[in-house]
């Protein structure tokens, strides 16, 4: 009777140690999410190389995952391993309907647009940008929409414009900004006036509705007599920490600059110079004020 207990005693630590033992194991496999949550943790701390084997160890086990692709582009590319990034980068849009982030689609062909611009293959730089307007859904509605807004702003000003009209791209204003600026770079006035017509009025269209949120009964309209619509709203945004800080980050004189010049320069001399003008008397519109002087 004794052996035998003393049989089944060991025979229990036996099982008992084996059955930790694959406790243990399987404790070991962590789920995908907390996977790329540590890969992303060794990018954040420096260790490229060790977050890239770490993303290439997912793919293995979940081949097609667009956040390692997306993360193993992104590190490529501030390795300047430009082809390399574009690879990956194209393989996480292929599988894009599985990211767990649907946005970080748009981060994507952003990071694609600049690497392009970054080689100097301009066309797949305009490409992407126009992909952003196009999949965002925030572009102009119809053709004759676009030649009408274009007609209003070329012939009646920027104020009567913003009053008709009220773009609003969020996700792809970026996007219109950045092509408005390579049109105007390559002296194509008439695409530079289209794209910085929407980037700018987008910018006006979030303010307005933040200074509404702000004053329910502020209500833009043209005041024919003060001629002040504008300056009343730039007025607002510099007195808001918030809505001036929105401005600055997405660069609005700057590019409310480059549509003055392109209209003047596309033969829209008083709808170009009024915006120069309104750009020239705001102290915090910076070196673009400096260069809208009229003298």
């Amino acid at each position: 009777m004794k052996i035998s207990y003393f049989i089944l005693s060991i025979l229990y630590i036996v099982i008992s140690f084996n059955l930790l033992a694959q406790t243990s194991e399987l404790s070991d496999e962590k789920p995908l999410w907390l996977k790329i949550d540590d890969a992303i943790q060794k990018v954040e701390s420096g260790e490229s190389g060790e977050a890239i084997f770490s993303f290439r160890k997912i793919l293995e086990s979940y081949p097609g995952n667009p956040e390692s692709e997306m993360w193993i582009g992104l590190i490529l590319d501030k390795e300047n391993e430009y082809d390399l990034a574009i690879k990956h980068l194209e393989l996480a849009l292929e599988h894009k309907k599985q990211l767990v982030i649907l946005e970080d689609q748009y981060r994507i062909l952003y990071k694609l647009a600049n690497i392009y611009y970054k080689q100097g293959n301009y066309n797949n730089y305009t490409l992407y940008l126009k992909k952003i307007i196009d999949i965002s859904k925030e572009g102009i509605a119809t053709s004759n929409l676009k030649t009408v807004m274009l007609d209003v702003l070329k012939k009646r000003g920027y104020d009567k414009f913003i009053e008709l009209y009220r773009p609003n791209g969020k996700i792809s204003l970026k996007a219109y900004s950045l092509l408005g600026k390579y049109y105007y770079e390559t002296n194509e006035w008439d695409l530079a006036i289209e794209y910085l017509m929407q980037a700018t009025g987008s910018i006006i269209t979030t303010s307005v509705e933040q200074i509404k949120i702000i004053d329910p009964y502020f209500v833009f309209l043209i005041d024919e007599s003060t001629d002040k619509s504008l300056e009343n709203i730039f007025d607002l945004v510099k007195q808001d920490y918030n809505l001036n800080k929105f401005f600055i980050r997405n660069s609005f004189y700057e590019y409310f600059y480059y549509l003055g010049k392109s209209l003047k320069n596309s033969g829209k001399e008083d709808s170009g110079s009024y915006i120069l003008e309104k750009i020239y008397i705001r102290p915090e519109s910076g070196k673009w004020g400096f260069l809208s002087n009229p003298g």
